[in-house]
């Protein structure tokens, strides 16, 4: 049966880690979704919140969501938007954006061809705006029988532009963009997930930005687990007035029915 899922429409108040955003590689292997089967080609949901509080100042948190992906194979689209604002006080502590939309053409079991484009701003990092394209392919160095052991390698050409606020200057570059993603699971309350990426300038290799981010679950009881959410970032391309490293530790409890 063929049918088109309509994009589900999620409302959840969140609010975002401080730092995970700054960080100006996009984790694809974390966005693709895989909820999709053969009949249902569509999946996507939107979420958003909203917080405003006033106590000596006023303060205000926005933040929007976006995830739509469309798989058929040998073909996948996929489409990402995100708006993060903090503001207290008048002065904005948060305010990113950007969009990333990217397709996948399947040529075999182990390889896969990627293409995308970007668009990103974050005036806190002194970065107006940052617009990028790109295309390489990904291959599936390792999957177990039960695919729960999982290893992608990912390589391609990227070319940006920069716009920075101070100075205010306009800088283009190509770039090779690699990357390496593991999923490692160990029966089903324990499991690590790791994506590191790695982007230097062709032919300056000290212009580089460096991202990763690792999940670590372990089980404490059947339905139970301790979850450990590590990240962090470098870019070595930002004036000298913008932080150039971010990072984040998040520790939680996950409870699976």
């Amino acid at each position: 049966m063929r049918s088109i899922l309509p994009f589900l429409l999620l409302l959840q108040v969140c609010w975002l880690l401080p730092g995970r955003l700054p960080a100006q590689i996009v984790n694809i292997e974390e966005q693709r979704i895989t909820g999709t089967t053969d009949s249902t080609h569509w999946y996507g949901y939107l979420r958003g919140s909203a917080a405003l509080t006033k106590v000596k100042q006023q303060s205000l948190q926005l933040q929007v969501q976006s995830k739509m992906q469309f798989k058929r194979d040998p073909h996948l689209t996929l489409l990402l938007l995100n708006l993060n604002l903090l503001r207290a006080g008048g002065n904005d502590f948060t305010r990113q954006a950007f969009a990333h939309l990217r397709y996948n053409y399947k040529i075999s079991a182990a390889w896969t061809w990627e293409a995308f484009a970007q668009l990103q701003t974050s005036p806190l990092q002194l970065l107006r705006q940052r617009s990028l394209v790109g295309t390489g392919p990904r291959f599936r160095l390792l999957k177990s029988k039960d695919g729960r052991q999982r290893m992608y390698l990912g390589a391609a050409w990227l070319w940006e532009q920069n716009r920075f606020a101070e100075p205010a200057v306009t800088q283009s570059w190509h770039r090779s963009s690699n990357y390496v993603s593991t999923t490692f699971r160990l029966g089903k309350q324990h499991a690590l997930i790791g994506t590191t990426y790695w982007q230097p300038v062709w032919g300056l290799i000290r212009n580089y930005r460096l991202s990763t981010e690792w999940l670590l679950k372990i089980g404490l009881t059947k339905k139970l687990s301790l979850t450990i959410d590590v990240s962090y970032s470098i870019d070595k391309n930002l004036p000298p007035g913008a932080p150039a490293s971010t990072y984040a530790w998040l520790n939680g409890i996950a409870w699976q029915l």
